[in-house]
């Protein structure tokens, strides 16, 4: 059962990206220009343009702006690759000088409002919805991606703080604009990292948006040099759980690749089956194109880590993780039920992605927005995340401000709802960093 670092230095890269993927154009749609003007003789002004693909900027201009993160340029095109209509996702750059230096992704989702409001309210929202349907389930324009679970803003490396606070406010101020060109009234930005929240708030605050808490990320420090280190950090029963479950797993056959080639259908097919199994719905968040597998898995290569348990020949489950320098970001996860379950599956993937986390000296896994009480139980700490919002009209924009002010998207989840004030939360300052890329 047990890989070793040998075992893990055998894995071999795939091509790089599917070759039905257009190359980057380099036609740039109309600009939109930023409302503020700059201070004379000091900063250049800024344009914001609004890209309908990043087949319109560089993969080294946009990954320049989002410096060592896998879901770089790469993953949101083979996203885009992949996206159905909605998730069809577009994005917002700002240029100083013809130089890109900021830039955020956008996408468009029909929400229903009565999937976050507090018990008491939603038999009234129903009620609406009974007579104004439209009221209820609403169009909104979002920064970031239904296939990211953090916000993922990017800044050019030579900006300050207080260049990359202007060129924000700009990138927010053409989402407005946006939005009117789109007939989009609700505007928010999902998953914002409790990290971020110090850079933007002003800026939201001033534009009259409102922050509440969203499920959190589930996050793993392992600063070890061998798993006997980090199953001593478990409490003592899960421990014990943990190997006893690792011992009879035996049957289980694991294999760690980065290609899905031939088996596609039956990845989707697994993730399909666990995705029916969530006591929650999150509508149109929980979105993921089948083609998403395959061309995110070509498009990274050997960034993208797949964990494959069969038992007897017969796929039993899957795990999709993304390799950073010092960041595993755990993707989705697929079961067979029941034969999963049976042979402990989970927990053989779980140790399979931390061994390979140790092995190659990663010190943080993202273990995702699911499954928080088993994943607290194998030692995880939560980062906060948080959800702006806004609706620009004038009466109802003081109603969703007054209603919103009541949401707590995190506690949506079962796991949360219980203690939640003694959940083990991430300080911000200590929430693991983006590093830089190894070159290939």
């Amino acid at each position: 059962m047990t890989m070793t670092q040998a075992d893990f230095a055998a894995i071999h890269p795939m091509q790089r990206a599917p070759s039905e993927m257009p190359v980057a154009s380099s036609i740039l749609p109309q600009p939109i220009k930023h409302d503020a003007p700059p201070t004379a003789g000091a900063r250049p002004p800024l344009t914001v343009r609004h890209l309908t693909s990043l087949a319109q900027i560089s993969r080294e201009d946009w990954d320049r702006m989002f410096t060592g993160r896998v879901e770089g340029w790469d993953y949101f095109r083979a996203c885009a690759f992949a996206a159905t209509p909605s998730l069809a996702a577009t994005a917002l750059v700002a240029y100083a000088e013809g130089l890109p230096v900021a830039a955020v992704p956008l996408f468009q989702i029909r929400y229903r409002l009565d999937m976050d409001l507090p018990d008491g309210l939603r038999p009234v929202v129903g009620l609406v919805g009974r007579v104004a349907p439209n009221l209820v389930r609403i169009n909104v324009l979002s920064m970031g991606s239904p296939l990211t679970e953090e916000c993922p803003i990017g800044f050019h490396p030579s900006l300050s703080t207080t260049e990359r606070a202007r060129a924000f406010a700009a990138l927010l101020d053409a989402m407005h604009r946006q939005s009117v060109l789109q007939g989009v009234s609700m505007l928010a930005l999902k998953d914002v990292a409790d990290a971020d929240v110090a850079g933007i708030d002003d800026v939201m605050v001033q534009r009259g948006f409102t922050r509440v808490p969203t499920l959190p990320v589930a996050t793993l420090h392992l600063p070890y040099k061998h798993e006997d280190e980090y199953l001593a950090t478990l409490s003592s029963n899960m421990r014990r759980d943990l190997r006893r479950k690792m011992k009879n797993g035996g049957k289980v056959s694991v294999e760690v690749c980065h290609s899905i080639d031939g088996i596609e259908d039956e990845i989707v097919e697994l993730f399909e089956e666990t995705k029916a199994k969530c006591k929650i719905d999150y509508d149109g968040f929980d979105d993921v194109p089948a083609e998403y597998f395959r061309a995110v898995i070509a498009s990274l290569g050997n960034k993208a880590l797949i964990v494959l348990c069969r038992i007897d020949g017969v796929l039993a489950g899957f795990s999709l993780s993304l390799i950073e320098q010092n960041r595993v970001i755990g993707k989705y996860v697929g079961m067979r039920y029941p034969l999963a379950r049976e042979h402990d599956v989970y927990f053989i993937n779980w140790m399979t992605v931390v061994r390979y986390c140790i092995a190659n000296g990663i010190t943080w896994l993202q273990a995702g927005q699911t499954t928080y009480k088993q994943k607290i139980r194998l030692g995880c700490q939560l980062k906060r995340s948080w959800v702006y919002f806004k609706h620009r009209g004038l009466l109802l924009g003081a109603v969703v401000r007054s209603v919103g002010r009541r949401m707590r998207f995190d506690l949506l989840d079962p796991d949360l709802k219980t203690d939640a004030d003694a959940l083990p939360y991430l300080n911000a300052t200590v929430s693991p960093p983006t590093p830089q890329l190894p070159r290939d």
